[in-house]
């Protein structure tokens, strides 16, 4: 994908677009923003305009260079990323990078690199790299894709030019799922509401598993104040339960496993309508409208403050599971609080 088929991202192609016009691309950059919202696929395209053969600084998708970088095999283009079954990126894998970057062009104008999920970067790791930053190669160019910057180092960040990617806006993400899955235009407009924003999880989501799952936990929240400790227990259970799921993207070959955070993000998307309605009224349902009747009851009873500390406690929930937080306590006291 090149630079101008990138969606939803305009500021930050914007300043991409502006280095590689004046001849000033920056020897290191920090991609930061949430999963499946085209970091990677910027990253990808920045390397399309600056080894393409044929029109720079854009590039054409169809040169030798392009068709290399698309298949992943241009010589002077590394992609590095947690290895299989480990959780962090450790300081050989920097090392090695060192290495590669250290050496001249094979074909391209530059060598560069796309070191993904950098927030995973050990802090060994990070010192590594700190000094490739530093005492860069001017043939090298250094692309870091993360979630947020919090655990990077701030010598790290401050040698790296920052380049935030937002959520993709919801007319954006129906319009792709239309237009390139073929999905139905009613249930691409599901599937981007609840996307929150990432492409990638709009694409991983199962219609028919989402739509029961959604139904369920509809009906568990309505009954909420009435439910005993017992009932709290079992939708805490299933709410973390592992399942297996068919993807969306390869239903065929791949298959992906759930921890529950794609339920616990429903009722995430319960407690936003509520403070939505709290504040804006019945326009403010764009998720939940099946259940507006229940969502406003809620809404009129919590007002602004109540609603906003109910959405805080869910959140706080999801955070604290990324955490490694015992799943099944956290939630259980999240239902309870929510009670």
């Amino acid at each position: 994908m090149l630079l101008s088929g990138i969606r939803g991202q305009d500021a930050a192609i914007a300043i991409l677009r502006n280095a590689l016009a004046r001849d000033r691309l920056a020897h290191a950059y920090l991609f930061i923003g949430p999963a499946g919202i085209g970091k990677k696929q910027t990253a990808l395209a920045l390397a399309h305009a600056v080894q393409c053969q044929e029109s720079p600084p854009d590039g054409c998708g169809a040169c030798g260079s392009c068709v290399q970088v698309t298949a992943g095999t241009h010589p002077d283009l590394r992609v590095v990323g947690p290895e299989a079954g480990k959780q962090s990126i450790a300081i050989d894998q920097v090392r090695d990078l060192q290495r590669v970057l250290s050496l001249r062009p094979v074909q391209g104008k530059k060598k560069i690199a796309i070191l993904e999920e950098a927030h995973l970067l050990t802090p060994q790791a990070q010192s590594a790299l700190l000094k490739m930053v530093e005492e860069p190669s001017g043939d090298a160019l250094l692309v870091l894709l993360t979630l947020n910057s919090a655990s990077l180092s701030r010598p790290l960040l401050s040698r790296c030019q920052q380049v935030r990617f937002a959520p993709l806006p919801t007319p954006v993400i129906e319009e792709i799922l239309v237009r390139t899955q073929d999905k139905d235009p009613a249930l691409a407009r599901t599937l981007a509401l609840y996307s929150r924003g990432s492409m990638g999880r709009a694409l991983v989501l199962d219609p028919e598993v989402f739509t029961e799952e959604r139904r369920y936990v509809e009906e568990e929240l309505q009954k909420l104040d009435a439910a005993s400790f017992v009932d709290l227990s079992r939708v805490a259970e299933w709410l973390v339960a592992d399942r297996v799921r068919k993807s969306a993207k390869n239903a065929e070959t791949a298959s992906e496993r759930s921890n529950g955070s794609d339920r616990l993000a429903i009722v995430l998307s319960w407690y936003e309508e509520v403070l939505r309605y709290a504040v804006l009224g019945t326009e403010g349902v764009v998720r939940h409208q099946e259940c507006l009747g229940a969502i406003a009851k809620l809404a009129t009873r919590l007002g602004v403050d109540g609603a906003l500390r109910q959405l805080s406690v869910v959140y706080a929930t999801i955070q604290a599971l990324g955490r490694n937080a015992n799943r099944q306590l956290a939630v259980e006291d999240m239902l309870l609080q929510l009670k």
